[in-house]
């Protein structure tokens, strides 16, 4: 039994380090062509049509180095609970504009990857969607099985079941 437990365990853990390791790379892809290029970047903020000059250029600004720093975080084990939590608000963020530019029907870049990298459509709108719930299973796994808080690694599964 302790042997069934102790492989579920680890192959919880492997899921959380690969979805850490493909998000990590993710983000830090995203952030630093935006890094590099802030001013194409403003355009595809501006592009969305939901915020003004003065919150467009706060969201340019601050949203590459939040990506770089989440990816930083997770590929180097680095408060990784709250990594992922800031990766599943951003997840919910990005799949709420782009549904509000598909719905709007806006023919825009989506600036995930860098300027005029990809149009907007459900192809970039399952990848936000999918992004908040690996980014959610992670995060619970994180928090709730210990597999990267020492804190709880004291604990045994039962103290966190049903």
């Amino acid at each position: 039994m302790k042997k069934k437990l102790f492989r579920k365990q680890q192959m919880l853990s492997g899921f959380g380090f690969l979805v850490r390791l493909i998000l990590g790379v993710m983000f830090l892809m995203g952030a630093l062509p935006k890094i590099r290029q802030p001013y194409d970047f403003l355009g595809d903020v501006y592009g969305y049509e939901i915020v003004g000059p003065k919150l467009g250029m706060l969201v340019a600004m601050t949203l590459p180095w939040a990506e770089l720093l989440v990816g930083i975080c997770l590929l180097g084990s680095i408060f990784v609970g709250g990594a992922l939590l800031v990766s599943m608000v951003m997840g919910v963020i990005f799949t709420f504009v782009l549904s509000w530019a598909i719905y709007h029907g806006l023919d825009i870049s989506c600036g995930c990857f860098g300027a005029g990298t990809s149009q907007i459509g459900y192809g970039t709108l399952i990848r936000a969607v999918l992004i908040t719930i690996f980014s959610g299973l992670a995060y619970l796994l994180t928090v709730f099985r210990g597999s990267t808080c020492p804190v709880l690694e004291k604990y045994d599964s039962k103290t966190f079941s049903t």
